[in-house]
């Protein structure tokens, strides 16, 4: 089954020695640190993986290339805002003359699941689903370096004197990027980020990076967040303006294709990992969604000879 060859990595550390990187976090919850002290031992290429924590990038001077799903960025000396977020399944290659800095964190440092108002404008910047590379300009980078170089020096001090600290700069870092990138969402709507239906729809997201592999149901994630299924389809449906099945099945397709295109894994094992009951029915959802076949798509993607892995049943 693919999820058992494609990592995720639940502390900083663990990410940070599959990298190859010098640094290492002193910290279970937060890492900040400058790219130039990764050193230039780190890997060339990072295959597919997971992590269960946010990592916000600033960077510029490099030749980074990475994946977010099937989705394909590069740097090429630019200057950009990269985020991991938590479930998402990535890769990338590295460039050891990068310059820009680094904070990682745990979703249980920034308290983004309290039934908190102020939280809306974290809600655009953290979904999983929003975008997650951007670029800015030397004049915002220039901005954005200066609440890092913050939260570096209070890293550096006695960790638990500097926490609140720490946080309130990264709420700070929060509202400059959301401002950078989506700045429409800041005054439209205020009231629909405000309420607990945007909480409802921030966490179903969530839910599905974590559990996607493991069911599809609506009722499910209604039952995980305490509430009806029908109050569920209606939070989703005022705030993403699409229904929890279309969102489940959107998720789907993506993580499908990020498989077909960037992985070998066998068209049969991928529909095992997300519990079609066989090939032949994962591969007519694919189809009804893309036009394609799995096996299409992935010659498609990869260009990709005949003889692609395909194994047990036929489309």
């Amino acid at each position: 089954m693919p999820f058992n060859s494609i990592y995720k990595f639940n502390e900083f550390n663990e990410f940070h020695q599959a990298a190859k990187g010098q640094v290492r976090s002193q910290h279970a919850d937060i890492h900040v640190f400058r790219l130039q002290e990764i050193g230039n031992a780190v890997v060339d290429k990072m295959p597919l993986f997971r992590t269960n924590f946010y990592q916000i990038g600033l960077m510029r001077r490099a030749n980074f290339k990475m994946s977010i799903y099937e989705n394909e960025y590069e740097l090429n000396q630019k200057c950009a805002i990269v985020l991991f977020k938590p479930g998402q399944l990535i890769q990338f290659q590295s460039d050891p003359n990068w310059e820009g800095y680094v904070v990682m964190f745990k979703e249980t440092l920034i308290h983004i699941n309290q039934d908190n108002p102020q939280a809306r404008k974290e809600f655009s910047l953290l979904d999983p689903t929003t975008e997650s590379f951007t670029f800015i300009s030397q004049e915002s980078f220039t901005e954005l370096s200066e609440i890092y170089e913050k939260l570096l020096y209070e890293y550096a001090q006695e960790i638990l004197r500097s926490m609140p600290i720490i946080e309130l700069y990264l709420h700070i870092l929060f509202h400059k990027i959301e401002a950078l990138c989506k700045p429409s969402l800041l005054d439209i709507n205020d009231h629909k980020f405000s309420s607990r239906k945007a909480i409802i729809t921030y966490q179903f997201k969530k839910l599905i990076q974590q559990n996607l592999r493991t069911t599809k149901n609506v009722s499910d994630y209604a039952d995980m967040l305490h509430i009806s299924p029908k109050y569920l389809i209606e939070a989703v449906s005022e705030i993403a303006g699409q229904s929890p099945k279309e969102i489940i099945n959107q998720q789907l397709i993506t993580e499908a294709k990020t498989l077909l295109r960037f992985s070998e894994y066998p068209i049969y094992d991928i529909a095992v990992a997300y519990n079609f009951n066989d090939q032949a029915h994962f591969a007519n959802f694919f189809r009804q969604k893309t036009q394609l076949s799995p096996l299409e798509y992935r010659k498609s993607a990869n260009n990709t000879p005949e003889t692609e892995l395909f194994t047990n049943t036929t489309e």
